[in-house]
């Protein structure tokens, strides 16, 4: 079994979709059909990582959901040049009650972030500090995603870069890279102190313009199918969705995230 298919098996339950803004809602998948797509997605990455693999992909509309997919400009079959990460359910065990941070806040609609930069400053000063709260909880009982490491060494056995991108806060970054990854650090590690936040796609070209490459070239990998890879195709990345916890089908959005 190939390194990355073995990696992304224990990973979580790996479903590389192409996915528009209006595509993705909660539901739980069967475990046969996790384990089809964490299949799918491996092979699909060796034939990226191998030139001489590469097969000319066919970006038909009537391709099954859960096959590997390339942007709709999309042509011929590419090499993979990096890749960025989400952290919090991706990188890190899920370990935040999102639900509850909305209820807490007050939050309406389904960015909180969003949202919150539209409030009254006192209101937002108010629901920054029950995020900021929740989120130093959260990094008492922060742990590594099983399988993240090794992905992680896949990549960097091969000299290719690895960034993050993530909607907490750049200390939670810090955290992480000190208690809960062995190896070197993700960089560029893209915070909510850049903005816009995800789902746009501003912190995924600024990365491919750091390492001086197509966003066509660069893997986005997630576990929210309404930020990370609306984002990623956005950018025109390749896209990788995680579903750990059997949240997402294609139709249109559902789980909660911040």
């Amino acid at each position: 079994m190939s390194a990355p298919l073995a990696a992304l098996q224990r990973f979580g339950q790996a479903c590389c979709i192409r996915y528009s803004a209006t595509s993705a809602s909660s539901s739980a998948s069967s475990s046969s059909r996790a384990s089809s797509r964490a299949l799918k997605t491996g092979k699909a990455l060796k034939k990226m990582l191998n030139p001489d693999a590469q097969q000319r992909h066919n970006a038909s509309a009537s391709a099954p959901a859960t096959a590997f997919a390339t942007p709709s400009s999309g042509g011929g079959g590419r090499v993979l040049r990096g890749a960025i990460f989400d952290m919090d359910g991706t990188l890190t065990v899920p370990n935040l009650d999102f639900a509850e941070m909305y209820r807490r806040v007050g939050c309406k609609t389904k960015d909180i972030l969003k949202e919150i930069d539209g409030w009254p400053a006192d209101e937002q000063k108010r629901a920054n500090e029950v995020i900021y709260e929740m989120e130093q909880e959260a990094l008492r009982t922060m742990r590594q995603m099983p399988g993240a490491e090794e992905l992680g060494a896949f990549f960097d056995t091969r000299g290719m870069p690895r960034g993050l991108v993530t909607r907490n806060v750049q200390s939670s970054v810090a955290h992480f890279h000190q208690h809960a990854w062995a190896l070197p650090p993700f960089t560029p590690a893209l915070a909510r102190d850049f903005k816009p936040y995800k789902p746009a796609p501003d912190a995924l070209l600024h990365i491919c313009a750091k390492w001086g490459v197509d966003p066509s070239e660069v893997v986005m990998i997630g576990d929210s199918a309404k930020d990370d890879i609306v984002s990623g195709n956005r950018a025109g990345a390749v896209t990788v969705l995680l579903d750990t916890e059997g949240k997402w089908r294609l139709g249109s959005h559902g789980a909660a995230g911040h």
